[in-house]
């Protein structure tokens, strides 16, 4: 067994102290900090934030020691065992950080605890030492301020939040407990709506995915005064930072905390369990490149809302919004003509979490939620009603989780072929490996469910007629092919159009088709130039949106609720 200590060494202390006791395996041994936690694919450098490493035996005499890279510490050591301490940098709160004060411990293992490369499958145990009176929310087991692990995987995947003024709210679902935990100032005058809606999703999603191996899950939320939203999966938990507090009860606020807490609930089978090959098992030393992201993660966006209108805790309304703010990310990206999702789900690892350069790369998220709604479309249509992507993801499941082996993208493939009764070789080359058009595949499949597609200009009048996107007044988007293509630069702060202050102008209406030039001051490298731009018919920036038809018939009544249970 491995076993840390953590402590401060103040109580307001931003450091804490780790103690870590190992048997070394040989005389010279290594340990190492992950370079990166699951959930977030980029190099997170989790070293830069450890100081003062030290390691004694017995003893307490000190122990040779070298740094060999980064993240790995080569030790010398002829005893049974010896003692390692170093103290880790916390100042952040997001999903996946580690952080501590006097008033709560907000604890990811996977940025804070040394590991033993050889001994990753042994058991771990983490001693807490923290005041009597705090609470600990975590989903591992636990005696007293002990918490313990089956092996390295599990203990970070399993966060800890505690505090000694945690909210708690709790339900149950085929007898498995569901903890809420609120670390902040969130409101809970709505708890039993809370309970309701969660129970209603929770329940849909388990009954679509059939099996849920733990005896209980733990939501973890920190809701900050200053506005937030971020997530992160786990073995069977969730972190979720969402802010502001003051916001907690108003409609948005709600739409979001059901939503992102819906999607985090479906990662307890998508991506915890039903992994890419690449990330079977993890490999916290180095980036683990997949292409499947449209899978981790845009099945899972698509499904988190999905549950929500299926289980009945929103309605059809909130749901075809839901969609359209799905379809304004993606349409007004021209990035969606240059990088295909595949090859988008790589590059996480460059700059996947970044805006990056304009218009290089999709969203694994965006489009990945998209073709997974084309492809749930084609199954139920194709099949009448008899069987979805649901299918899919359980099958998934079986085949390759429940055989402890992770999937390829042509396994996904055949998988979903094997569903619905035909080749998907199309539809992979041109949504998942291409960058076709997603619109008149989606207009058509959506006319058989009761629905139609219209085509909406942008609102503001400069990226519509201009093709220029701009943001308190610094150029942040130039459409391909756009009279602002040929005359701006990103960055270019703008003074003036048509002699009127541009902060002053209203950008809905400024700009219009019955005028051909506009004359435009800028700054440009702290140089004041003039630009002249000549407008034309065409327009930039344009979006698809989703609304009812006035009068479905029968067949797409019923392939309507095939697909959203209404």
């Amino acid at each position: 067994m491995i076993q840390y200590t953590l402590s401060q060494k103040y109580p307001q202390d931003s450091f804490l102290q780790v103690e870590v006791l190992v048997k070394p395996s040989q005389a010279n041994f290594e340990m190492k900090l992950p370079d990166w936690r699951p959930g977030r694919y980029q190099l997170g450098n989790f070293s830069k934030y450890l100081r003062n490493f030290r390691a004694t035996n017995p003893k307490k005499e000190r122990l040779d020691y070298k740094k060999t890279n980064k993240n790995t510490w080569q030790i010398h050591c002829k005893d049974e065992y010896c003692v390692i301490q170093y103290e880790i940098f916390t100042s952040t709160i997001d999903g996946g950080s580690t952080y501590v004060d006097e008033e709560h411990w907000y604890l990811n293992f996977i940025n804070c605890l040394l590991y033993q490369p050889d001994a990753m499958l042994l058991n771990h145990k983490v001693q807490l030492e923290i005041p009597e009176d705090w609470t600990v929310a975590c989903g591992l087991k636990k005696e007293g301020r002990n918490l313990f692990a089956s092996s390295f995987y599990e203990l970070v995947d399993s966060p800890v939040l505690s505090s000694s003024d945690l909210q708690h709210l709790q339900y149950k679902v085929q007898e498995i407990d569901f903890h809420l935990w609120f670390r902040g100032k969130a409101d809970l005058r709505k708890r039993e709506q809370i309970i309701e809606d969660f129970k209603k999703f929770t329940t849909f999603q388990m009954d679509t995915m059939g099996e849920f191996e733990n005896q209980d899950y733990h939501f973890l939320f920190q809701i900050p005064d200053e506005k937030a939203y971020h997530g992160v999966e786990h073995l069977n938990s969730t972190c979720i930072v969402l802010g502001p507090a003051k916001e907690f009860n108003t409609a948005s606020f709600y739409d979001n905390f059901l939503g992102i807490s819906s999607h985090e609930l479906f990662h307890y089978w998508n991506i915890i369990r039903i992994r890419p090959k690449e990330l079977y098992p993890y490999d916290f030393e180095k980036e683990n490149y997949f292409s499947t992201g449209y899978v981790a993660e845009g099945v899972t966006t698509y499904y988190g809302d999905l549950f929500l209108i299926r289980s009945g805790v929103k309605n059809l309304e909130w749901y075809l919004n839901e969609l359209n703010i799905l379809f304004k990310r993606h349409f007004e990206n021209y990035g969606r003509f240059n990088s295909s999702l595949a090859d988008s789900s790589w590059d996480l690892w460059l700059d996947g979490y970044e805006a990056g350069i304009p218009d290089r790369k999709v969203s694994i998220y965006v489009k990945g939620a998209l073709i997974a709604l084309i492809l749930d479309l084609k199954i139920i249509l194709e099949t009448e009603g008899e069987k979805s992507l649901d299918n899919v993801m359980r099958k998934l499941w079986d085949n390759y989780y429940r055989q402890d082996k992770g999937f390829s993208p042509e396994d996904y493939l055949s998988t979903a072929e094997a569903v619905i009764g035909h080749d998907l070789t199309a539809y992979s080359k041109q949504f998942i490996n291409g960058c076709h058009p997603i619109e008149e595949e989606l207009s058509l499949l959506l006319g058989q469910f009761g629905f139609e597609l219209h085509l909406k200009e942008n609102e503001d009048s400069f990226a519509k007629h201009l093709g220029l996107k701009t943001n308190e007044g610094k150029v942040i988007g130039l459409a391909p092919d756009s009279p602002a293509e040929k005359q701006f630069r990103i960055g270019d702060q703008l003074i003036s159009c048509e002699n009127h202050r541009f902060n002053e102008i209203d950008t809905g209406n400024f700009v219009n088709s019955d005028k051909p030039t506009y004359s435009f001051h800028i700054f440009r490298n702290d140089v004041q130039k003039e630009i002249k731009l000549h407008s034309g018919k065409r327009l930039f920036y344009s979006r698809f949106t989703i609304k009812e038809k006035k009068s479905a018939d029968n067949k797409e009544n019923q392939m309507k609720k095939k697909w959203l249970n209404l």
